[in-house]
């Protein structure tokens, strides 16, 4: 599973939320959240690193892996791979992965292991360096009725604290925000824009872009222009 799908899956989960009679709107609120967050930043939360590191003659060898289990056969590997440098007579490969590492550094006198879990942070939210990357949906502007187009271009120029919904001017269209509406807000967006704006967020969208040329979606319904 993708960053992308796993975005979208919480757009579902936030659509179906939203859809019920007794939505619980601070959870739709924090679905939101979440969605950014996953969409906007490479590792969206910490990591829990094993790593292990061998001092031998040659240098050293790092190793990395997400569980001890996967590290502790990794260093196994290396172990058995150079097990005559100890002279232990047992046959390497009949042993567990915990054993051959703990027989093979036992028995070296110059081969040292180290191993530590660590946690390595995810990116700060807001942080300079982050670039804001965002998904959004292009469909028909078929799929509203043309007074529905009238309201948009109506709502457009409006400033944020006056209008109901999200929407920018587009060359032949508009972009329309996909975050959920309550109230009286909600109240005001005709129905076959909603359904649009439904569909657009379980694709894990939180932009809309309502475009002439655009392909029409078969789910939706359409309506002459």
């Amino acid at each position: 599973m993708t960053r992308h799908d796993f975005a979208r899956l919480l757009a579902r989960a936030r659509a179906a939320i939203v859809a019920t009679d007794t939505a619980d709107r601070d959870l739709c609120d924090e679905l939101v959240q979440a969605e950014r967050l996953v969409e906007n930043h490479a590792v969206p939360w910490a990591a829990e690193i094993h790593a292990a590191f061998i001092d031998h003659r040659e240098g050293g060898s790092l190793y990395g892996a997400f569980t001890r289990e996967a590290l502790i056969a990794e260093v196994a590997e290396f172990c058995r791979a150079w097990w005559p440098e100890i002279r232990d007579k047992r046959d390497p490969q009949a042993l567990s992965d915990e054993q051959a590492v703990e027989i093979y550094f036992e028995g070296h006198d110059n081969e040292y292991l180290w191993s530590e879990r660590i946690s390595i942070d995810g990116p700060a939210i807001g942080s300079p360096s982050e670039l804001r990357v965002g998904r959004h949906l292009v469909i028909s502007t078929s799929h509203i009725r043309p007074a529905t187009g009238d309201l948009l271009d109506q709502w457009a120029p409006m400033i944020p604290e006056t209008r109901p919904l999200g929407v920018a001017e587009a060359s032949y269209g508009w972009f329309v925000l996909t975050d959920p509406l309550y109230g009286t807000e909600r109240e005001m967006i005709p129905g076959e824009l909603w359904a649009a704006i439904t569909f657009a967020r379980t694709q894990g969208c939180r932009w809309l872009l309502l475009d002439r040329d655009a392909d029409i979606v078969a789910d939706l319904e359409t309506f002459d222009w």
